[in-house]
């Protein structure tokens, strides 16, 4: 049986992710079993692949109203896995407590900082309330379920609101409508298949000027569809980055090779992070 690590506990979008990837997978026949493994946080996801607990850990690396999630991408730089997936997740944030609990009961709130970041539009309206971050949403729902104080509320999940057996005092409260969570799938060795049309690096870049707009050129005249381009302070040099970079390409075939030798040239380091299928639609303007 194949086992996938995610950090949080049931009801979190970490869960939700990891069961849609791996049912479609199991769906499509690509998989015959799979089962999840809870991870306390995203660095024992990622050691639970590398000490055998599981085979693929599931990370959340940006949602579409508050973007990257620094401390997955800092991860990803510091490890050797590959991205051989993704999963993204609609995400509805509630406010819940326990029954019989009313707004003017609350005192404090607990969530994820992303769920509490993602609903910030809401939260103004109570500035007395005290914002407490966890490491995950569901986890939130469960310690205010298992608390006798009433003043304690949740950013969770309906899906958790439910299972934690708490009532939900406001739904939707994140403050984009369209609020989605990509999810990476990672394991040890990278996975070609088919399937694969979108491709994620890792590189370093000279510090002279034109660095950056020649790799942007390369990718300009091979007619490569750049979807994302991100940069994160390099750990042992000030004031200068790493830059993590998304394209999608019909084929992993011989010309990306040839294309990513010519990239490469320009870097000072590369690593491909991964080939996976992209799951992700963007809005046509």
């Amino acid at each position: 049986m194949l086992k996938a690590a995610y950090s949080g506990v049931p009801g979190s979008y970490a869960e939700e992710a990891a069961l849609r990837y791996f049912d479609a997978e199991v769906s499509a026949g690509r998989l015959d079993e799979y089962g999840l493994v809870q991870a306390d946080s995203f660095a024992d996801a990622l050691d639970a692949v590398q000490d055998g607990r599981a085979d693929r850990a599931v990370l959340p690396i940006e949602n579409s109203s508050t973007g990257s999630i620094s401390a997955v991408y800092d991860l990803i730089a510091g490890r050797g896995f590959s991205i051989i997936g993704e999963q993204p997740i609609a995400v509805n944030q509630c406010l819940m407590a326990k029954p019989g609990t009313t707004l003017a009961d609350i005192e404090g709130v607990y969530s994820h900082e992303q769920g509490i970041s993602q609903s910030r539009e809401f939260l103004s309206a109570y500035p007395h309330w005290q914002l407490i971050p966890v490491y995950n949403t569901a986890a939130a729902a469960k310690m205010v379920s298992e608390s006798p104080d009433k003043g304690k509320a949740a950013i969770a999940s309906r899906r958790a609101a439910e299972l934690y057996g708490l009532k939900i005092l406001a739904d939707g409260i994140n403050f984009k409508g369209q609020n989605q969570t990509r999810f990476v799938i990672l394991a040890k060795e990278a996975c070609h298949t088919a399937r694969n049309n979108k491709v994620s690096l890792m590189f370093s870049l000279p510090h002279v000027s034109g660095s950056l707009y020649r790799i942007l050129g390369i990718f300009a005249r091979e007619r490569l569809n750049l979807l994302k381009i991100e940069s994160r302070p390099l750990s042992d040099c000030n004031w200068e980055y790493l830059f993590f970079l998304d394209f999608t390409a019909d084929t992993i075939d011989e010309r990306l090779e040839r294309f990513l030798g010519e990239v490469e040239a320009e870097t000072q380091s590369l690593r491909v992070l991964g080939y996976y299928e992209n799951r992700v639609e963007a809005r046509q303007l």
